[in-house]
């Protein structure tokens, strides 16, 4: 739908006094974005008939092509607003497999870290012990050579003001002992030990204890 060439070919029309023709075409202007049925057709030529009696043949030919020109605007704004509406579904889709991605990504590395200090405990014959040493720190796998360990655990984090869930960490080192002399620090949290992942705070201290027991006395 052009509508300068349709407007011109009104004009044309009009100048031959082709009305037959002009009622047809304006007609169909004002029937536009809609199927309609022949005597619905016939219902608009009627009234295109009127409204020229009353206001003219331009004042009738202006009117159907300013609302042919606000149909295809609203057409356009919703199309629009349609492309706008997927491009955002997209956008939530691309960063929801993002996070996925990434969390798959920690749970390999953490996975991977496990395993790496089950077979250095194995091939050292210590207790190797994974420790969070928090974001400038990093993770820390120290190994312990004695039975005599030297710290003791305790439940941090998770109380009414805290977020996350609480996680076990060195509640106290001991002064001289193997821990301090191996760089352990208090409130790091304690990930694994021998690669066995830490999940509570008695599973860790039997953990810890267990694992010790099995190491050489000094």
């Amino acid at each position: 739908f052009g509508s300068s060439r349709f407007a011109l070919c009104v004009e044309h029309c009009i100048r031959t006094a082709d009305f037959a023709r002009t009622l047809q075409l304006l007609s169909s202007l004002a029937a536009m974005g809609s199927y309609c049925s022949c005597e619905e057709t016939q219902k608009n030529i009627e009234q295109v008939k009127e409204d020229i009696e009353q206001r003219g043949m331009m004042a009738v030919v202006e009117e159907k092509v300013v609302l042919a020109a606000s149909s295809v605007e609203s057409f356009l704004d919703e199309k629009v607003a349609e492309a706008e509406s997927g491009a955002k579904t997209a956008e939530a889709a691309a960063k929801t497999a993002e996070e996925g991605a990434k969390k798959e990504g920690a749970e390999v590395v953490d996975a991977t870290l496990g395993a790496a200090a089950a077979a250095a405990a194995a091939v050292t014959g210590t207790m190797v012990v994974e420790f969070d040493a928090g974001s400038n720190g990093g993770i820390k796998m120290v190994s312990f050579k004695t039975p005599q360990v030297g710290l003791a655990l305790v439940l941090s984090g998770g109380g009414c003001c805290a977020s996350g869930k609480p996680k076990v960490a060195v509640k106290a080192v001991d002064k001289k002992g193997q821990a301090e002399n191996l760089g352990v620090l208090k409130s790091w949290k304690v990930v694994s030990i021998n690669g066995t992942p830490v999940t509570g705070l008695d599973q860790a201290q039997k953990l810890l204890a267990d694992s010790a027991a099995k190491l050489p006395q000094a």
